[in-house]
């Protein structure tokens, strides 16, 4: 297994390629995943092929994470909206395929992911957004030793109504 950003044992996470296409915009483009990550717009193959092309660009705005265990895709994640000024940034994480949700792999991805925003970034700061009626997530930052800052209320417009979104942070008191 070649070309990761960080890897921890098995889980690895590596730059988004061509070949991980048909996963990504299918999971991507799932209502009920979409409804849970607050992707209000589908990704289109063009918007796809951004993201893989994106790698090479100096303090990109958004760096993707495929999840790899071995060498099969098992989700997404990234680090969004990227401040290098202010070294903070948001965390977003899915485990696309079913068969490894549950078993620990998110926590390791979260590790993984503060370990390399954290270490390599130099960011102090980073973030989660996250639907109130997203009960399972909640609990995993929480689990994960996130703090939960505060509640924005009415923030998110989503089918037809506002939904609270509660914020989480990781804090890196070693730098």
């Amino acid at each position: 297994m070649d070309g990761f950003f960080i890897k921890q044992e098995e889980i690895g996470l590596r730059c988004i390629t061509p070949a991980d296409e048909e996963t990504f915009l299918r999971w991507h483009n799932d209502p009920e995943m979409r409804e849970k990550i607050g992707g209000v717009f589908p990704f289109d193959r063009n918007t796809f092929q951004k993201i893989c092309y994106s790698y090479g660009e100096q303090q990109p705005a958004d760096i993707w994470f495929a999840i790899s265990r071995e060498d099969e895709l098992v989700g997404i994640a990234g680090l969004h909206n990227l401040k290098y000024i202010q070294r903070n940034a948001e965390i977003a994480i899915f485990i696309g395929n079913e068969t490894y949700r549950h078993r620990g792999i998110g926590r390791n991805v979260v590790n993984l992911i503060v370990e390399y925003a954290f270490g390599t970034l130099a960011l102090h700061r980073l973030y989660a957004l996250v639907y109130s009626d997203n009960i399972p997530a909640l609990y995993f930052l929480s689990k994960c030793q996130w703090e939960q800052e505060g509640i924005l209320k009415d923030a998110f417009y989503w089918n037809y109504h506002f939904r609270d979104v509660v914020i989480w942070s990781k804090i890196n008191h070693i730098d």
